[in-house]
């Protein structure tokens, strides 16, 4: 491997600075892209609009620092020996930084609608039992149900009919349960996590739902020791010590397009950066709108953007509770719905209506990381409850987005809708938790306007273009583009959304830029970086503080990098 060149500069005499790759969008796809190309020789530069690195994966702190609430990271499948998040990190030596923790292998997710509770556990056949347990007068149809689902997820091949029952597959969801005869209740403990994509289950292919469980169902659910934080801090000081640079506060204004190639890209304020490679792991919709413009776009894509639809965006209430929850053995993870119609929901939502039930996931890192030393004091637990809601700037009584210089924060109609909106996530907290607004001594919510804010996503969309069948499969975006030079990662291509995904996506980007096969390297046992080169974590290693380049992560000494296999 060749020895890592220092990081460029520029001067007026010079020009703009040169690099080998620039990466746009600093969240986990795009920072696991740049740490393999840094890993691989590459001279990598990261821009990031926001202040703190990691994207959905970055947590933030309130109440003097006493309190630290994870953004979007709440459980991640495939984290376990073997799966696709050890993959990707193995080949980075970060499986010892960046721990996983397994949630309640007994039950990792706590399903509640009305009369029925239900603890998803892991496996199909455990799966099945406890849904027949909960439901036995539907046993057939539950058999049914699940078998389809199953077996198109697991991708096996039927010994008897095998097209008429993969045909299901492309159907809704919402389709196969009533040709199996399932009751509302059924059906809603069946989709009760589909929040966790936000579509609806009318307009969700029976591959993606049952992919979607598939995912948990295989091998559990898992969470990262520390918190969300600790993925981007280290992926982070991977790039920095292998000769790359992340800049936050830097928003991409423009890739530039030079006779039909990707030569670099300019900032707001009109600095001018060059690079052979850029890889856009912002939103899909406004890399191509935006950053690339429609002079450079096919006619195939203008029409697909022109009818591109993106997952609902998110409302999220952060609360601070004066009790250690772990004492009650409540649930670290839990779908609380105070109705059994998921699909009515989606309706509403969809009319650019909030109803006054709404559905909540509930989160408690205190309850998920056993030492619960980063989110809360001892005797205090933290809690993040998560909806959905209409992303139209008219329902919250905004006139121009927040990513155009919108201001909305102190518009008296956007906060009294939102405080209403906080009340009703409580009304249903209050389901699993009866005394949490006794309890309760901080909260603080974030709209589908915060989200946009702060990740520049079309509509605060937190999982990109919608799981629509003509968006899966074969015909979801490819990480290469028709612009030479120019390559995608992040949720929308088509290694798909979620952490897991884009972090083993920004893998598959990598390879792709360099022209390799990295997966079946790593596969193989390849490691392309020294351990010895990152920096050493000491007691008072502070992962938020790391994901603020130049603050905490060292200089390394550079030596010359090496591959193990």
């Amino acid at each position: 491997m060749t020895q890592t060149a220092p990081p460029p500069t520029s001067t007026p005499e010079t020009g703009p600075e040169t690099w080998d790759a620039v990466v746009v969008g600093a969240g986990p796809g795009g920072l696991t892209c740049a740490a393999y190309l840094a890993a691989n020789g590459k001279r990598v530069l990261v821009l990031e609009a926001n202040q703190v690195v990691g994207g959905s994966t970055q947590v933030f702190r309130r109440a003097g620092n006493k309190f630290e609430f994870d953004v979007g990271t709440h459980y991640v499948g495939e984290c376990g020996p073997g799966g696709r998040m050890q993959t990707a990190l193995s080949g980075l030596a970060l499986t010892e930084r960046i721990k996983w923790l397994r949630q309640r292998p007994e039950g990792h997710c706590q399903i509640m609608i009305p009369g029925t509770t239900f603890q998803t556990p892991t496996g199909w056949d455990t799966y099945l039992e406890r849904l027949i347990a909960a439901f036995p007068d539907e046993e057939a149809g539950l058999r049914r149900c699940v078998r389809v689902m199953r077996t198109i997820a697991a991708g096996e091949r039927p010994r008897r009919r095998p097209w008429a029952l993969l045909r299901w597959g492309v159907r809704p969801i919402t389709t196969l349960m009533a040709a199996c005869g399932l009751s509302a209740d059924a059906q809603a403990v069946i989709l009760a996590e589909n929040g966790d994509y936000t579509w609806p289950p009318h307009r969700t292919p029976t591959a993606m739902h049952a992919g979607f469980l598939h995912h948990y169902l295989q091998a559990g659910a898992y969470y990262p020791r520390g918190g969300g934080q600790v993925i981007g801090a280290h992926l982070t000081d991977v790039v920095q010590s292998y000769g790359g640079r992340v800049r936050t506060k830097a928003r991409v204004e423009q890739i530039v397009i030079e006779d039909g190639r990707a030569v670099g890209v300019r900032l707001q304020g009109g600095e001018e950066i060059r690079a052979e490679v850029v890889v856009s792991a912002a939103d899909f919709k406004k890399t191509w709108s935006e950053l690339v413009g429609d002079q450079h776009l096919t006619r195939r894509l203008r029409r697909k953007l022109d009818g591109l639809e993106m997952t609902l965006p998110m409302f999220a209430v952060y609360v601070a509770l004066d009790v250690d929850l772990r004492e009650r053995d409540t649930p670290p993870l839990a779908w609380v719905w105070p109705n059994n119609d998921v699909d009515g929901y989606y309706r509403e939502v969809a009319a650019s209506r909030c109803p006054e039930q709404m559905p909540v996931g509930i989160s408690c890192p205190t309850a998920k990381d056993p030492a619960g030393t980063h989110s809360a004091p001892p005797g205090y637990s933290t809690l993040e409850l998560v909806s959905w809601a209409p992303k139209d700037y008219g329902f919250w009584n905004v006139e121009t987005g927040p990513a155009d210089g919108g201001s909305y924060g102190r518009d008296e109609r956007y906060l009294q809708l939102k405080e209403e909106l906080t009340q009703r996530v409580l009304d249903t907290a209050e389901l699993m938790i009866p005394d949490i607004r006794e309890r309760m001594v901080f909260c603080e919510a974030s709209t589908p306007i915060t989200q946009e804010r702060f990740t520049l996503t079309t509509g605060g969309s937190c999982y990109g273009i919608a799981p629509l069948l003509k968006n899966l499969g074969p015909f979801r975006p490819r990480v290469t583009t028709h612009i030479p030079g120019l390559f995608l990662a992040g949720g929308s291509t088509e290694h798909m959304f979620g952490i897991n995904a884009t972090i083993y996506g920004g893998m598959g980007t990598a390879g792709a830029v360099l022209g390799r096969d990295l997966v079946q390297e790593v596969n193989d046992g390849a490691v392309f970086v020294d351990e010895t080169r990152l920096t050493e974590i000491t007691d008072d290693f502070d992962p938020l503080l790391a994901s603020k380049p130049g603050s905490a992560i060292r200089r390394p000494v550079r030596r010359r990098p090496r591959a193990t296999a």
